[in-house]
């Protein structure tokens, strides 16, 4: 297929895979299969899924959350130089983000060269960690409900050497903090008053479950004076995911300015601020300041940060507990095409008068001749009283008013000088033009997988394993294997910044638009190819490294699926290692073997 056909650079494009926090390990090779690359070797991701025999798995790139730790201190030392900042980075990993045991010793290895730390909420997730505790010294930032229970096992900590900063939200934790404070700090979380627009938005301001405010703060001291010499840390939490740069700007300069007022009040030894988890992985990469995509990268948070803090007189250190930007892109759902289905009413018989389509001279003609009749359409299905040639009828005509309205449009932007963002202009053209033709059923589980997707809908890249190098056939959704109608995944933005042949914009079999140049759209289905007789067809999930292990539900008791571990080893090659591998017999992490 030539270039002006197709590319695989268009895939790279339209599938986003042009990350700056993945395109390290992830990418499309010369013949259009998905591969993840380390050190100078590359795996096609479908022939470790065939070398397994698995029709789902985890793939684990551990690597990539190694390098994302890297680019972390590395944007830290960097901006610091720059703004001449002089405090210190205290990185510390939040366990909730992903506590599989694979990920925490990955992070616990590769941190000992920068004293990377855990951050911990529950007494579960300290005795998780207890052997790491155990060989080294460190950080913990200790967040969450605390018991005494928990502050007796973080007191012996301390005593072993590590750093213990216990935040604190109440006078009960105020009054459990005393009888420690000769082993462990004190930090107080507080509510800020700056709204950063983030999903999680919700866990800030004056009503959120977290955190105290300013006023409650002076008057706890009055009962608990020691709390002014021994507070060294204000955490002021702007909400995970704040994808605009000004809201982290902003949620910076109020913590800085609250530390600074809190030091002439009398708070001497403050000298760390914590900003929670606000720094916001890239699960699309357009920098448009959307829930999806940041506008900003790890460099410019760090900037952002930095130039507020450094209107302190005395530079705080930085306590860094973000963990989704650390481990979202290491952890990548694989499952197969299981099989294809009609996704709406198919043709059959006779149907209603649909000339109006054909008559039409324009988009806008159109428009409102298909709104009319959806009206008139939508009123003859609501009546009971039809028999099924009646209902032959009417599936029929919605079928052939789709697909007719679907091959005018693309007929009037092939033929005209149209420019395809026309089509933008007309919310009911676009809908239809843009919705799916298929159902594909895929062999994985939205709430054990890619639990985010119901509960907070969160956006996670998909991208099939095969076949990057030729034209998407249809827009399907993808259907799990649960018997919940909300396990479906079908939405998807997708972005090309340009097109050598209109006709690249539409896919090849179903004819619906998926891409508009320089434009980011939101489609109702996902830009695939219908598997030939016989084909292996996958399909990968990306960036669900961050949260998903910890959320997953038992939803029709599906549980767990296979994992591959790709890691490099001691020598610098590439190794694959599966986990509960029982078809082909590799159980208990033995080598599969290099690629």
């Amino acid at each position: 297929m030539s270039d002006s056909e197709w590319s695989v650079e268009l895939a790279r494009e339209l599938y986003g895979l042009n990350n700056y926090m993945r395109q390290e390990f992830i990418d499309v090779d010369d013949e259009g299969f998905l591969v993840v690359k380390v050190n100078g070797y590359r795996a096609r991701l479908l022939d470790l899924m065939k070398k397994f025999g698995l029709s789902n798995a985890y793939v684990r790139v551990l690597p990539a959350i190694r390098w994302a730790m890297d680019q972390v201190v590395r944007a830290y030392l960097e901006t610091s130089e720059e703004a001449q900042y002089r405090g210190r980075l205290i990185p510390v990993y939040p366990l909730k983000v992903d506590a599989n045991p694979v990920v925490v010793e990955t992070i616990w290895r590769h941190g000992r060269r920068y004293n990377w730390g855990f951050e911990v909420g529950t007494l579960q997730e300290l005795k998780s960690i207890e052997k790491y505790l155990s060989e080294e010294t460190g950080v913990l930032v200790v967040d969450g409900f605390k018991t005494s229970e928990e502050l007796e096992a973080l007191k012996k900590h301390a005593e072993r050497g590590w750093r213990v900063i216990l935040t604190i939200e109440s006078e009960r934790e105020a009054e459990l903090a005393g009888r420690f404070l000769d082993s462990i700090e004190v930090g107080v979380r507080l509510k800020p008053m700056t709204r950063t627009g983030s999903k999680w938005s919700f866990t800030m301001g004056f009503a959120s479950k977290f955190g105290m405010t300013l006023n409650h703060l002076m008057m706890m001291v009055k009962d608990f004076p020691f709390l002014k010499k021994a507070l060294t840390t204000i955490h002021v939490h702007g909400g995970s995911q704040i994808t605009d740069i000004k809201a982290v700007a902003r949620l910076a300069h109020e913590a800085v300015s609250i530390l600074e007022d809190l030091r002439e009040l009398g708070f001497e030894n403050l000298n760390v601020i914590d900003l929670g988890g606000g720094l916001a992985y890239p699960y699309l990469d357009l920098r448009d300041g959307s829930h999806e995509s940041p506008n900003y990268t790890v460099r410019d948070y760090f900037k952002a940060v930095l130039s507020a803090f450094r209107k302190s007189k005395r530079h705080p250190d930085l306590v860094f507990e973000n963990g989704r930007i650390i481990t979202s892109a290491h952890r990548i759902v694989v499952a197969k095409v299981l099989e294809t289905r009609e996704y709406g009413p198919e043709e059959y018989e006779e149907s209603l008068d649909l000339d109006f389509i054909e008559r039409a001279k324009d988009m806008k003609e159109l428009e409102r001749s298909l709104v009319e009749f959806r009206e008139v359409l939508a009123k003859m299905e609501g009546k009971e009283e039809w028999g099924i040639r009646a209902k032959h009828i009417i599936e029929t005509t919605r079928a052939r008013m789709i697909n007719s309205v679907v091959s005018k449009v693309m007929r009037m932007v092939l033929d005209n000088p149209l420019e395809l963002s026309e089509v933008l202009k007309y919310p009911t053209l676009f809908k239809i033009v843009t919705s799916p033709s298929k159902r594909f059923i895929v062999s994985y589980s939205l709430f054990a997988d890619i639990p985010d997707k119901t509960i907070v809908n969160q956006y996670f890249q998909v991208v099939p394993l095969t076949r990057l190098n030729e034209k998407p056939h249809v827009l399907a959704s993808l259907s799990d294997l649960t018997c919940d109608s909300m396990g479906e995944y079908r939405e998807y933005y997708s972005y090309v910044s340009r097109v050598y042949d209109k006709r690249q914009a539409f896919t090849g079999m179903d004819s619906r638009l998926m891409a508009v140049p320089g434009v980011k759209v939101k489609l109702g289905g996902i830009p695939l190819h219908l598997p030939s007789s016989g084909e292996d067809y996958y399909i990968a999930f990306l960036d669900t490294g961050a949260y998903q292990d910890m959320l997953a539900m038992k939803h029709n008791l599906i549980g767990e699926p296979p994992e591959i571990i790709i890691d490099e080893s001691s020598e610098g090659e590439l190794r694959v290692e599966c986990l509960k591998c029982e078809s082909k017999g590799y159980t208990d992490m033995k080598t599969a073997g290099q690629v």
